[in-house]
């Protein structure tokens, strides 16, 4: 049976989380070192972290979580139609002729268009409801990544041509026990991949962003005497990511059009019902296990936190290790899975029996 096509994985009117990646094929790698010269190419994290950063100031995507490998990244996209629907015509063509512009900007400068451009754009009703799909479509996010970097990187190496293997590759999230696996193994990608020896050490990862985050809270709230909802609103390393912990039940969570409280993410809106805390110790229990080689057991305080989540412990490390061979187009428990297939008219999708023993 063939893939899915992007279109059965994704729906630009609908919210929705998305696992998404590509891969460079250059020798030189996209960030590693050249083997043949020697050349380091690692500060080009450094491009793609400030392109993302830049491009969530406009679309109405948000990173969930993120990983810049030497050849390839991660992203966690959570894209937001409802807050699209909330912005005037003109904010949405406001939006979409700067991100034409940031396509072509090495160094991030844009001009901001007049009030005419604006407006002459504004009254063509069938553009404005183009513009509007663009803000929340994640094949439009990645394509405006993917153009800047070949660009910059062509430029970079003196070279033309292709840059990436294909468009990117990309998966849905059906659930919080899905989100939490894929989350576990983008952040651990770096540690897997031999990048680096612990969490707090893996640089241009929303890991590391997180913890270096927390940090610097925990210094400023000592420093200051100030309550940590006072602090959290500074420009912090993880200002721009999606809030991890998901507060059920309050207004402040779902703000619907209505920029975040950091004012560098669209909103507040959390991920996971989980606390920060939590999720680090897993991470770090996870990634122990799998550096070690060995599938030891998940200690209980934190198997009572996967069962809560609809996620059985005694096949975690195994998902997070194999990940890439035990899940395909979608992941999630069963019967989401089974949704998904019905919805884009499938009888299976690949992945699914093993999701069934993981998640419940």
């Amino acid at each position: 049976m063939p893939g899915g096509t992007r279109a059965e994985v994704f729906d630009p009117h609908e919210v929705g989380v998305y696992h998404c990646w590509n891969r460079c094929v250059r020798r030189a790698w996209l960030c590693g070192i050249d083997k043949l010269t020697g050349n380091n190419y690692n500060y080009r994290r450094r491009w793609i972290k400030k392109r993302l950063r830049l491009l969530c100031q406009f679309f109405a995507i948000e990173v969930g979580f993120y990983a810049l490998l030497s050849n390839h990244w991660h992203l966690i996209l959570r894209n937001r139609p409802d807050i699209v629907e909330t912005w005037s015509d003109k904010e949405v063509v406001r939006r979409c002729l700067i991100i034409n512009q940031l396509a072509k900007s090495l160094d991030g400068s844009y001009k901001e268009p007049s009030e005419a451009e604006i407006q002459i754009a504004a009254n063509d009703p069938e553009l404005v409801a183009e513009y509007r799909t663009r803000l929340s479509h994640i094949s439009h996010f990645i394509g405006s990544l993917c153009e800047y970097l070949s660009r910059h990187i062509n430029e970079d190496d003196c070279l033309s041509g292709t840059l990436w293997e294909g468009r990117y590759s990309c998966r849905s999230i059906e659930d919080d026990a899905g989100l939490l696996t894929t989350g576990i193994y983008v952040d651990l990608n770096q540690l897997r991949a031999g990048e680096a020896l612990t969490p707090e050490e893996s640089e241009y990862t929303s890991i590391g962003d997180r913890l270096a985050a927390l940090l610097k809270r925990l210094e400023q709230s000592e420093e200051t005497a100030l309550a940590w909802e006072q602090v959290a609103d500074e420009d912090l390393p993880d200002s721009w990511l999606a809030e991890l912990t998901l507060d059920e039940g309050l207004e402040s969570d779902v703000r619907k059009g209505l920029r975040s409280a950091t004012g560098r993410r669209l909103s507040d809106r959390g991920l996971l019902p989980l606390p920060l805390v939590d999720y680090v110790k897993l991470l770090e229990e996870t990634g122990r296990q799998i550096v070690a080689g060995k599938a030891g057991a998940i200690p209980q305080h934190l198997a009572s936190l996967l069962e809560r989540l609809n996620i059985h412990a005694e096949h975690w490390v195994e998902s997070i290790r194999d990940f890439d061979k035990l899940f395909g187009k979608s992941i999630g428990c069963q019967t989401n899975l089974v949704h998904r297939a019905k919805r884009n008219n499938r009888g299976w999708i690949r992945g699914v029996r093993h999701c069934a023993q993981a998640f419940h």
